[in-house]
């Protein structure tokens, strides 16, 4: 029977129409086959990707890893100097005696107040330091670089200057006066907990 209807086609009919069955063979094809590869292939590269960028994440870790421990293997010579920069609670007496020793090496006197503590943390705590320092312009300058000398660590937050007549007039021909400065200095001091 399909011989008789294919036999009555035309000529021009039966290449259409062999088309036509040709067509839906390689959609079928393509639809059964190809697409479901495809898409395979498709969730292949994107594991393939997600696993590439896993690796290179891992990499980045351990090379951060390895310059974390080369650091701390640098660090860990000097740690004796890195924890004397904290001032220790029994030892504030030495502080004071240093601040006062400073004073005394270049002419100023100086008079300290402690503020409140603050924790930062379980090893450490920061006060507030008030210098009131007095004396002369050279003398000021010496005693701040002492005190940038210290083994502590101390973080100055403010310096005001404010000069004083010492009353006395200036000599002949001359228009400066010796003047005492009074420096107020605000700070902050670490301490070891």
């Amino acid at each position: 029977m399909n011989k008789k209807i294919f036999s009555r086609l035309t000529y021009q009919n039966k290449i259409t129409l062999s088309a036509l069955i040709f067509l839906v063979a390689v959609l079928g094809l393509i639809y059964f086959l190809i697409a479901p590869t495809v898409k395979n292939v498709k969730t292949i590269k994107t594991k393939t990707e997600n696993q590439r960028l896993e690796a290179e994440k891992n990499y980045a870790q351990g090379q951060d890893l390895k310059k974390l421990k080369d650091n701390i293997k640098a660090v860990e010579p000097r740690l004796g100097e890195i924890e004397q920069v904290f001032i220790k609670k029994d030892d504030t007496l030495s502080f004071i005696t240093s601040l006062e020793a400073a004073a005394a090496k270049n002419n100023v006197t100086e008079k300290a107040k402690l503020g409140e503590e603050t924790a930062l943390g379980q090893s450490y705590s920061q006060l507030p330091l008030q210098l009131e320092v007095r004396g002369s312009f050279a003398g000021l300058i010496g005693f701040i670089s002492d005190l940038e000398k210290l083994k502590n660590y101390i973080d100055l937050n403010s310096l005001q200057i404010t000069a004083l007549n010492s009353g006395s007039p200036p000599p002949a021909g001359t228009s400066t006066t010796t003047k005492t400065l009074v420096t107020q200095i605000y700070a902050n001091t670490y301490w070891e907990n």
